[in-house]
């Protein structure tokens, strides 16, 4: 088991090195958020790897612990500046942004003071800990400053989520380890899981994090004018049910809300990440799932005209889309 352990760890590592290789190399996004985010990752292996050989070997040198703390330390900061560089416009990394990752630097220079710190068990367990603080200190100053931001791009802001869901995991392994014996090779293994994960990703939509500018961003709408369109569309789609007309259209729509087809379109991309029939389409089908399931007397063909649909092909082939079953199998499996 230990042996599949081992493999299974030094795997992620190799894979760590390929997602920092491309994201230094990628031509897509911030060339800033690109060198960060490969700056994370790098910081993240430098931990993993040392809690790998901890974890198999007992003999370690002092200056490698500390290369292991170091990076430890740096993982708040650059999950910090990570996020920095993705919701403030304009961002450039300067002295002010690097003095974050002072402590991580200074306990490297100070490495030959570890083996004393070692020697007695509650100032490590002390000194240890309050590496574990700071990196959570820095986890939910970033959390909050990314959900409290202006910042309107609601798929980088669930992206940098996630990214936090899971260095809040790896966090809370070693807080495990810390205080109840948890085992430490935990981390490596969530950590391998990650990467694996991110590399799939990677494979199949070629990037991560692409913050580059969004195809609406120098249109000049007023947030104000963005505010009352998005509350009057939500409006609509909730009070009123608009998506059940079967005439309904981009250009209706706009005329209704006293805006252009244009600024219509970048709200809803903006707020839903979606196109305009994009949106119809999932109301509709919402709305179909639930008269399936609650309304077992109606025919399906009933069902596809209440929500919008002109014909019940086109209804089967919206609904099996983004359902991945048809309509009859979706309600007998309810």
């Amino acid at each position: 088991m230990e042996t599949v352990i081992l493999i299974g760890s030094l795997i992620g590592i190799v894979n760590s090195f390929i997602l920092i290789i491309y994201a230094l190399t990628t031509k897509k996004g911030q060339k800033n958020t690109n060198y960060i985010f490969a700056f994370l990752i790098l910081m993240l292996t430098i931990r993993i790897s040392k809690s790998i050989v901890v974890s198999f070997s007992y003999d370690l040198h002092d200056f490698l612990i500390t290369i292991g703390l170091a990076g430890f330390l740096a993982i708040g900061p650059s999950y910090y500046l990570l996020s920095e560089s993705i919701i403030r416009e304009k961002f450039k990394i300067t002295v002010r942004h690097l003095i974050h990752l002072v402590p991580s630097v200074l306990l490297i220079a100070l490495w030959f003071l570890i083996d004393d710190l070692r020697s007695s068990w509650d100032y490590w367990h002390l000194f240890y800990r309050l590496i574990l603080l700071q990196y959570m200190i820095y986890m939910v100053v970033t959390v909050f400053n990314v959900n409290l931001s202006d910042f309107n791009r609601k798929d980088l802001i669930n992206q940098l989520n996630i990214i936090g869901y899971f260095l809040y995991g790896i966090w809370f392994l070693y807080l495990l380890n810390n205080v109840s014996g948890f085992p430490y090779i935990s981390g490596a293994i969530l950590y391998s899981i990650i990467i694996y994960f991110s590399l799939v990703i990677i494979i199949n939509k070629g990037f991560i994090i692409n913050n580059t500018s969004p195809k609406y961003k120098n249109t000049g709408l007023k947030n104000s004018e963005r505010t009352r369109i998005l509350g009057e569309l939500k409006k609509l789609l909730v009070e009123e049910s608009i998506y059940k007309s079967n005439t309904i259209s981009l250009s209706s729509l706009c005329k209704r809300m006293n805006t252009s087809t244009h600024v219509l379109s970048q709200v809803i991309n903006e707020n839903y990440n979606q196109t305009f029939f994009e949106l119809i389409s999932e109301w509709r089908i919402g709305q179909a799932k639930q008269l399936l399931k609650e309304n077992l007397g109606m025919k399906v063909s009933e069902i596809a005209f209440e929500v919008g649909y002109n014909s019940l092909s086109a209804f089967n082939t919206a609904f099996k889309k983004a359902t991945g079953l048809t309509p009859t199998k979706y309600r007998n499996e309810a």
